[in-house]
């Protein structure tokens, strides 16, 4: 019993190395038969990259032979752009990375708003530029500084003289593409847009805010009239901040009416209260 016990054991252990050996033999197979594919297919796209190379990037049917740039604003020029990207530099319609050189760009150019680009086969690159437009001039020391819509800043304010300017604020080391935060200056960004945006604002000619104060700012028209102005929500960004503040913008622009039909004119009004704004008039 014993004699056939120990046989009986010898024999599995027999059959579980042939099952183990048969097992490894198939794996060895396998990792063969997936290498051998690997090179293939590193074989396969090295073989169309050269092809790519050939057909796209070192075919002289798709040499870079025209910009056509176009540019909205008065100060980024074609001219500009070209020196920006180096695109004389460029030989090959396919090599130039538009993606990449969009990134460069705006990271070059505060001024540049958006770029968009577009490949014309066989050779023509086409490049639009969208430029940020300055609404105010945000007083420093002893210079402003330009500021558009979004509160970014463009740069040293020249042949600017007319836009309203912002001051009272306490920020310091501005450069050009800072975007500003501070909810006050964007609170007197919001008037002027509005003030762009709805008829009333034909009527309101702003000459500087003053952006001293937390909650109200102080306007001065171009006839010297005083605004103090405050608005509900006018600290948060929604429908109905904006909503009480053309309520606001348009009731002011009544009164301006209003005293001019009478011959007169407002020397102040304050508009912090909802209702009942008390004014002078001379």
């Amino acid at each position: 019993m014993h004699t056939v016990s120990v046989l009986g054991v010898s024999a599995g252990g027999a059959k579980g190395r042939r099952n183990r050996i048969l097992l490894l033999r198939m794996g060895i197979i396998m990792l063969i038969s997936l290498a051998g594919a690997c090179s293939v297919g590193i074989l396969a796209w090295q073989g169309a990259r050269s092809i790519g190379q050939y057909l796209f990037f070192q075919n002289d049917i798709f040499r870079l032979r025209n910009f056509k740039i176009v540019c909205d604003g008065e100060v980024v020029t074609p001219k500009h752009i070209v020196e920006y990207m180096e695109l004389n530099n460029c030989s090959n319609i396919f090599a130039f990375n538009m993606a990449e050189g969009r990134a460069a760009l705006l990271n070059k150019v505060p001024r540049i708003k958006s770029a968009e680009f577009t490949r014309r086969l066989p050779g023509e690159l086409s490049i639009t530029i969208h430029e940020r437009i300055p609404v105010a001039r945000l007083q420093m020391n002893s210079y402003c500084l330009t500021v558009d819509r979004e509160g970014f800043i463009l740069g040293i304010s020249s042949g600017s003289k007319n836009l309203p300017v912002l001051f009272g604020h306490e920020l310091s080391g501005l450069r050009p593409g800072i975007r500003l935060e501070e909810r006050k200056i964007m609170n007197a960004l919001d008037v002027l847009a509005v003030c762009d945006t709805i008829p009333a604002g034909n009527y309101i000619k702003i000459k500087s805010i003053d952006v001293s104060k937390a909650d109200v700012l102080e306007l001065t028209l171009a006839d010297g009239e005083k605004i103090k102005l405050s608005w509900i929500g006018m600290n948060q960004e929604s429908s109905a901040s904006k909503d009480s503040l053309e309520n606001k913008l348009t009731r002011l622009a009544e009164s301006l009416r209003s005293a001019a039909a009478r011959g007169k004119k407002i020397a102040s009004i304050d508009m912090t209260v909802e209702n009942n704004f008390p004014a002078q008039e001379y």
